[in-house]
């Protein structure tokens, strides 16, 4: 069903579609399907797979990393906090820090010269400290 390199987007839907027209009721899909759903995730977010392709959004998460793991392909790094090690700025430097919580919370930190413990607040911030 599937060639030997990546289909591309046009084309797993047209794999979907005539799978669909053509199975039985409650069959499962292929994983050769899933293969070509999951081999769209360099290009494609699973968000945007599981739309353009009527999935399951966690059916497609799930696949894409299974897909990855069994093809050895490194997925996107998960967030993590990295400590910045910070020199005197020069005077009469500006900067904004801007940090994202899971869940929404935002915290902006703005200074002017001197820079405050933006390790510390950090962490304090992200519930690492």
């Amino acid at each position: 069903m599937l060639h030997q390199s990546q289909p591309g987007l046009e084309t797993v839907q047209e794999l979907f579609e005539e799978w669909r027209r053509n199975k039985k009721r409650r069959e499962n899909i292929p994983s050769a399907l899933w293969d070509a759903a999951a081999s769209l995730s360099g290009k494609y977010s699973a968000h945007q797979i599981s739309k353009l392709l009527h999935l399951n959004h966690t059916a497609v998460r799930d696949h894409i990393r299974e897909y990855r793991e069994n093809n050895g392909i490194q997925g996107a790094k998960e967030n993590t906090f990295v400590e910045i090690g910070f020199i005197s700025p020069v005077a009469n430097s500006e900067c904004t820090i801007e940090l994202e919580r899971p869940g929404g919370a935002k915290m902006r930190i703005c200074f002017k010269g001197s820079c405050p413990d933006i390790a510390g607040l950090s962490k304090a911030f992200l519930g690492q400290a």
